[in-house]
């Protein structure tokens, strides 16, 4: 699974995990928990998809598509699409009446 996918799949939990859990869940030296400095791994802060979507009349977003990402080749740009499309939006209106209409949005992920 793509990190950025892990990242918001995160996000959108609104039960936070015990801090027992999070500790475990951390890769162990022998002196203990690995910090950022210690790691291979890329420190990924302040991540930015800009996308551009259709906003149906029906309240829909659909038609996702990446304009530019930050980070290209993590991921981010395919789970920035993933939770776009199928969310609701207000949709556009012409004389009151609801239309389809392009929008632009950026999603930031945060760690």
């Amino acid at each position: 699974m793509p990190l950025a996918l892990l990242f918001a799949l995160a996000a959108l939990s609104s039960t936070p995990a015990p801090a027992a859990d999070l500790a475990k869940a951390q890769p162990k030296t022998s002196g203990g928990i690995k910090t950022a400095a210690q790691s291979s791994a890329p420190v990924l802060d302040d991540v930015r998809v800009r996308l551009r979507c259709i906003g149906r009349a029906d309240g829909r977003v659909s038609d996702c598509v990446v304009l530019s990402e930050s980070r290209p080749g993590y991921g981010f740009g395919d789970a920035a699409v993933a939770l776009m499309n199928g969310t609701a939006t207000p949709p556009s209106r012409d004389g009151g009446r609801p239309i389809d209409g392009p929008f632009e949005h950026t999603i930031q992920f945060t760690p």
